[in-house]
């Protein structure tokens, strides 16, 4: 694991209270432990975003989780307005919280992916050749209104070890992080589309 990881460091948090609640999503999350947060969407398709979750620093955007969506081949009616205000660049969980809908994760995997050591940062003095490992998160997300249930969109969360490290998703969700350590075959393909983003964005 990075040496540098946050293990269970949020202002407000505790492994403890996080087992036993629904963890905060990212852009909460972000706001609480840096004091910003914003989100630059990098590429945007029909079938897929890829996005910078971040917060400022002495005017330098730093990319706390570099979030990868597939979204699904047909867009559900029910969800339509939300989907176009999230394919305009909106976070996804704040604009489905905001119509009332309810969020579920089904995780997929986690683990660690290498990424450049410049990757979160805009600055030109970060190094591309180096590498580090990154927490990773996959989760196929899950939204629930008046009895309905759809599947909205599989993800990809690569985290900032300052940000999140294994440890940290460890204390968040507890056996449902122990019984998905195995890159099984069905994430295959998505882990290579998140490996192809990171090398040019």
């Amino acid at each position: 694991m990075p040496a540098n990881c946050s293990a269970t460091s949020n202002q407000g948090e505790s492994s403890h209270a996080e087992k036993q609640s629904r963890p905060m999503g990212n852009s909460a999350r972000i706001r609480l432990k840096f004091g910003s947060y914003g989100i630059e969407v990098l590429e945007n398709s029909p079938g897929l975003r890829v996005s910078s979750l971040y917060s400022t620093h002495d005017g330098q955007n730093i990319n706390r989780s570099f979030a990868v969506v597939a979204y699904p081949d047909t867009v559900d009616p029910a969800f339509k307005q939300e989907h176009e205000a999230i394919i305009s660049g909106q976070s996804i969980g704040i604009v489905f919280e905001k119509n009332g809908w309810l969020i579920d994760k089904r995780h997929l995997y986690f683990g660690e992916i290498e990424r450049p050591r410049g990757h979160f940062t805009d600055s030109t003095d970060a190094s591309e050749t180096d590498t580090q490992r990154s927490a990773i998160h996959i989760y196929e997300l899950v939204v629930r209104k008046d009895g309905s249930e759809f599947q909205y969109a599989f993800i990809a969360e690569v985290h900032h070890p300052e940000y999140l490290c294994l440890q940290d998703l460890a204390a968040m969700y507890g056996e449902e992080f122990d019984t998905h350590l195995e890159r099984k075959e069905r994430i295959g393909e998505f882990l290579d589309i998140i490996e192809s983003r990171i090398a040019v964005l």
